[in-house]
């Protein structure tokens, strides 16, 4: 019983991660982006022109154009979630280096939210806390597309060997350990939604503040499971990879994971400063774990946990 179980969800796994499933995947996302960006854009135009029209769903809604660009990242951000999740089978330092470019765009999707705050480009310096925010995110964002860059580079340093040991139970395991996790993000995308649809009707008084609470709920809770995840993934690989290296690089990536976490409920502009020490700390791992395998005369094993 179990095992056939098991089997139907490897099976749902492979059929999910088919080219022909991720062209699908992707086509839904970019189609969902577009339409959010020109739906954003009418609600946009309504205010400026009808701010007398639902009043209630332009609440908090700039007047700036450029607001409108949030709204696709933010689909793009949840494609790109849903990446993350598909890669834990394949690899661990993709996972965690896709972690790593999750918060870079979250980051990046920040900066067009607040640019479209100014409703007046021509006194927007008047607001120097905002361009203070908005300068901040994006040389944080910069130097975090730097860290993924080296982390990609140094990742393919790492000296491989083929591996002699069965992986198959971990593979599945990791197969259906995915499907779990992303069965908890579509209930955390549509309880999302519900929340936000509930927030915009009339019976909310303080529809800003509700709007505020939701755009701070979902990748932090996704992030809550991500550590619980990586924890599992950690103890789960001992049975199948014991060696020192493998559990002090994993255990410094749960690290990194939940600083992450931390992060995303951290004041800014102290939020950067924790999201930086930890991609840069995994930047650290990945390098030191790279160089050990060159030293060591313990080259990792290809199908390892990671490489």
């Amino acid at each position: 019983m179990i095992e056939s179980t098991v089997q139907r969800l490897e099976g749902v796994y492979d059929h999910l991660t088919t080219d022909r499933s991720q062209h699908r995947l992707e086509s839904l996302f970019v189609t969902l982006a577009i339409g959010g960006f020109l739906f954003h854009l009418l609600l946009i135009l309504s205010k400026r022109c009808l701010p007398g029209f639902a009043p209630q769903m332009t609440t908090g809604i700039s007047s700036n154009f450029l607001q409108a660009v949030y709204t696709p990242f933010s689909f793009i951000l949840f494609y790109e979630v849903l990446l993350l999740v598909l890669a834990l089978p394949k690899s661990l330092t993709t996972s965690i280096c896709k972690q790593y470019e999750i918060i870079s765009l979250i980051v990046i999707r920040r900066v067009f939210k607040d640019i479209g705050s100014f409703d007046d480009f021509g006194s927007w310096l008047t607001d120097t806390e905002t361009v203070k925010i908005v300068l901040l995110d994006m040389g944080g964002a910069l130097l975090m597309f730097l860290a993924v860059t080296l982390f990609y580079r140094i990742r393919q340093t790492v000296v491989k060997a083929e591996t002699i040991r069965d992986l198959k139970g971990f593979i599945r395991f990791k197969k259906v350990l995915t499907l779990v996790l992303g069965a908890v993000l579509i209930v955390l995308a549509t309880g999302n939604f519900v929340a936000w649809f509930d927030s915009v009707m009339p019976w909310n008084g303080d529809t800003e503040k509700n709007l505020l609470n939701l755009e701070e709920y979902f990748f932090p809770a996704f992030f809550e499971f991500m550590i619980f995840t990586d924890v599992l993934l950690l103890i789960v690989s001992i049975r199948y990879y014991d060696r020192y290296e493998y559990l002090f690089r994993n255990s410094g990536f749960v690290i990194s994971t939940v600083l992450l976490r931390i992060s995303l409920s951290t004041a800014k502009p102290y939020d950067l400063v924790i999201a930086l020490i930890a991609i840069f700390y995994g930047l650290c791992l990945i390098s030191i774990f790279a160089y050990f395998t060159r030293v060591s005369g313990r080259p990792a094993e290809v199908n390892a946990t990671d490489c």
